[in-house]
């Protein structure tokens, strides 16, 4: 009798690890590709490097990359979210599902012309009944070589206003008209001023009906380049999820100087071993307190 039961243990143990790992979103159930586990810590190197948990989610892939399953369970929130990308062969986005718990919340569906080009975007809000469209149209200026992407946008099937994005022959946004629902009265006008990292540096919002331009400074232009990059872990280590505090804590001791920069008043550096996992180190509003986001891959 006991050795009929170890047989059927092992049988059963060889059946469980030789299962594939599969996560079901609504209907459905796919295979794994891979699953992606994502710890945010907040680091206190004023207080003896005293680490909190913020945060976490957990990120499954599917075999071939198209189906990606978030989960969000908040630690203040007992409620777990989950939020599924469904995408086509070309790896755009042409579904998006929003759950609470079981409950779906929202559901996002994307169209594409055959340059890839986003056609269509369709909101639908399942606890309010209401629903967003978005349809785009692309044209281009002879004379300047500008193209134009007109947005026509919908509330409940009826149209709310028209946005004109001008994007120069480097493809980078320069202006943006709103219009009414009318599509000729112009609300206001935004033009941009891009920094030497390329990320807006300043705003620029004429308003017609008042005849006053207002300005907005954006610190993300002014960013070193320097100070965002991405650089090695530094370490033979096999990184696990149970070795993550060790790997982390040694990682900013091994950077002191580099996160202690006083050229990078703002700064994100990523670290990876390109194997199985990312360590990004951003700064927060506190110069003692450090934000830590880890991420760690296992594949199937």
């Amino acid at each position: 009798m006991k050795v009929t039961v170890f047989i059927w243990l092992l049988m059963a143990c060889t059946c469980c690890s030789l299962a594939q790992v599969t996560f079901k979103s609504g209907w459905d159930t796919y295979k794994t590709g891979t699953i992606t586990h994502e710890y945010t810590y907040s680091i206190n190197t004023a207080d003896s490097s005293r680490t909190s948990l913020t945060d976490s989610i957990t990120i499954y892939a599917s075999a071939d990359s198209l189906v990606v399953m978030t989960v969000h369970t908040p630690l203040q929130d007992k409620s777990i979210y989950k939020t599924t990308v469904f995408m086509n062969a070309r790896k755009k986005m042409v579904k998006k599902e929003e759950y609470k718990n079981e409950s779906l919340q929202q559901t996002d569906e994307y169209r594409y012309d055959e340059k890839e080009r986003k056609l269509c975007m369709v909101e639908d809000n399942k606890q309010t009944g209401n629903s967003f469209k978005k349809l785009y149209d692309y044209s281009s200026d002879k004379k300047s070589g500008e193209t134009v992407i007109t947005e026509s946008s919908y509330f409940n099937g009826k149209i709310e206003f028209y946005t004109k994005s001008y994007l120069d022959k480097r493809n980078v946004k320069i202006k943006e008209v709103r219009l009414n629902d009318n599509n000729k009265d112009v609300l206001h006008v935004e033009t941009y001023t891009y920094g030497e990292n390329g990320k807006v540096k300043e705003r620029s919002v004429y308003f017609p009906e008042w005849k006053k331009t207002t300005k907005f400074v954006e610190n993300s232009g002014s960013e070193n380049p320097k100070c965002f990059k991405t650089l090695p872990v530094g370490t033979a280590e096999k990184i696990t999820l149970m070795n993550r505090m060790s790997v982390m804590k040694k990682l900013l001791l091994r950077n002191q100087a580099l996160l202690g920069d006083k050229d990078c008043a703002d700064y994100e550096y990523k670290f990876t071993n390109f194997a199985n996992c990312d360590i990004i180190v951003s700064n927060t509003k506190v110069v003692s307190v450090k934000k830590v986001v880890f991420r760690i891959r296992e594949k199937y």
